[in-house]
Parts: structure tokens; sequence; C-alpha cells
């Protein structure tokens, strides 16, 4: 890409050994995005839903602040 005065925007810095992908505008990413065409250097994943029933969890329930600050002789707030 040549700027004006005919110098090119390329630095003289050693290159890389694996291609990096080409950047692209941000007027570019949003013509792709209308066009529903792929992003470059966006991976694409393949997610689809599973229909099971969910895990149950492993973990205890954190507990909230107002019960890890307090002590032992504070009574429960009311439900």
């Amino acid at each position: 890409m040549e700027r004006p005065g005919g110098r090119s925007c390329s630095g003289p810095g050693p290159t890389p050994t694996h291609a990096a992908p080409a950047s692209v505008s941000l007027a570019q990413l949003l013509q792709l995005v209308q066009q529903g065409r792929e992003l470059p250097g966006v991976e694409k994943r393949h997610i689809a839903a599973t229909h099971g029933e969910p895990t149950a969890s492993r973990l205890p329930p954190r507990p909230k602040p107002w019960e890890a600050a307090g002590s032992a002789e504070a009574p429960a707030p009311p439900p």
C-alpha cells in the first residue's frame, strides 16, 4: 500500500516467519457482515443445542456478602 509521498507503509523490520492475517478496515468488516460473508481471522464455531437435561452443580453455593461478613451471633435475615 502506498502512502502520499511515495513511501511504503511496510516497515524495514524483519518479516515474521508465519503469515499474519491481512488487516481489514472497519468499513470492510461492515460490508462483509452486511453481505453475510465470513470475516477473516474469525474462527467459525459449530454450536448446537444438546436438548439434554442440565447437569447439577458440583460446587457449593457461594455465601452472600452479608452471610460471609456476618458472624454466628448475627440473626439471619427473614425470607
